[in-house]
């Protein structure tokens, strides 16, 4: 008996031993393998750069390639600023214009260019002797977009101009400060009349003062492990609401409940966000309205296609939007769908939503959407193609 209880305990030492050396190889690489790399320019030339009235702008003659978890892509601007073929700004006998304007999603970074909605529109139209121009930039909003309008693509002579929509316009079409909080131009409310407020342009500085010092960025750490702060960091990404009870024993770090203000139109609490989201809708209505008559005074058309973000067409994302804010919150998926298509639908402007087929794809395993950047993939062009195709074909008399 006694030999068995020592085997035992030799046993339980030795497991113990294993699962200590274990822990400590797994930390030492946790922090060699989670240390983020340091800021630098990706390969190629920038593709952005500032601009004293659009607070930012895509960069003519950039190219780079671009790497992400889910994606990578080579993306090249023509010398007007312009992603895809060149194009000179006067058409030529008998062609005509379509210029697809919006943000990201428009411009399609995420794609090579044949597979981005301009590049598959450009190939169904050509027989009908059409350009098909991305005027897209990311991080743009609607106010951005109406201005880029008048300042450049008015300069193409389109005949339709086709503006993608996304949820996030309405917060920044109320601010100065844009996507990556970079100054941005903003249109005020004077008496009903919208008045336009120039952005602040300052010298751009290094994104990561380590990197620029020649330091190695360290990992992430939690409880000065990179290990325990990698796990805690999945729990948060997969279910918000167990690392939100392990962090009030100090299990996980600190997980806010409230949610970025971008989200406030699909669930305002209380009377003060309720009169912030109406004031989002009533700046964006007067954009929208002026936009819409500055096309139709230069002889164009405007119509509006509606991106749903991949939470109001995945029912696991939006199940995980709830968990990680506030549960209590009157969230409602479809509520800047509806108020858009009604907006449309006061200002005659014809929209094109597709939601219902992203909705559909989202239930197979062809996805339209990238899990972790959460823009579309080809399926998910290709689903925009498909809804926006008819309406372009009508209204160019391209049969």
């Amino acid at each position: 008996m006694k030999s068995r209880a020592r085997e035992w305990r030799q046993g339980l030492l030795l497991a113990g031993v294993s699962t200590a050396l274990a822990l400590v190889l797994a930390e030492g690489a946790a922090r060699v393998l989670l240390r983020p790399a340091p800021a630098g320019a990706s390969p190629g030339t920038p593709i952005s750069e500032l601009s004293p009235t659009l607070g930012w702008r895509v960069r003519a003659g950039g190219s780079q390639r671009i790497r992400r978890e889910d994606f990578e892509v080579t993306v090249s601007i023509n010398g007007a600023g312009l992603r895809g073929p060149e194009i000179p700004y006067d058409p030529g006998p008998g062609v005509r214009r379509l210029a697809v304007m919006g943000d990201s999603f428009a411009h399609g970074y995420y794609a090579e260019e044949p597979e981005t909605l301009r590049g598959r529109l450009a190939a169904a139209l050509k027989p009908c002797r059409i350009d098909v121009l991305n005027a897209g930039s990311p991080g743009y909003s609607t106010d951005q977009e109406w201005l880029y309008f008048g300042e450049e693509i008015s300069r193409y002579r389109p005949s339709e101009v086709l503006l993608l929509f996304y949820y996030n316009d309405l917060h920044f079409n109320l601010e100065r400060v844009g996507t990556a909080n970079r100054s941005k131009p903003m249109f005020e409310d004077k008496d009903g009349a919208l008045e336009l407020v120039l952005p602040v342009i300052t010298p751009q500085t290094p994104a990561n003062q380590a990197a620029a010092s020649g330091e190695t960025p360290a990992a992430p750490r939690f409880r000065e492990s990179a290990l325990w702060a990698y796990a805690a960091a999945r729990m948060q990404r997969s279910r918000p609401d167990w690392a939100r009870s392990l962090s009030r024993y100090g299990l996980a770090p600190l997980l806010s409940i409230e949610p970025p203000a971008e989200y406030l139109p699909f669930g305002p609490k209380g009377r003060r966000e309720e009169l912030r989201v109406e004031e989002m809708w009533e700046r964006t209505t007067q954009i929208l309205l002026r936009f819409r008559d500055d096309v139709s005074n230069r002889g164009a058309h405007l119509s509006v296609f509606y991106v749903p973000a991949r939470f109001e067409a995945n029912d696991e994302a939006w199940t995980f939007l709830r968990r990680r804010y506030e549960a209590d919150r009157p969230w409602t998926r479809d509520s800047v769908r509806k108020r858009l298509t009604d907006v449309l639908g006061a200002l005659d402007i014809p929209l094109v939503d597709t939601t219902t087929a992203f909705q559909a794809a989202e239930m197979t395993r062809n996805h339209a959407y990238l899990a972790i950047d959460g823009h579309w993939n080809g399926h998910g062009n290709e689903i925009a193609f498909e809804g926006v195709l008819p309406m372009m074909r009508s209204a160019l008399a391209c049969g």
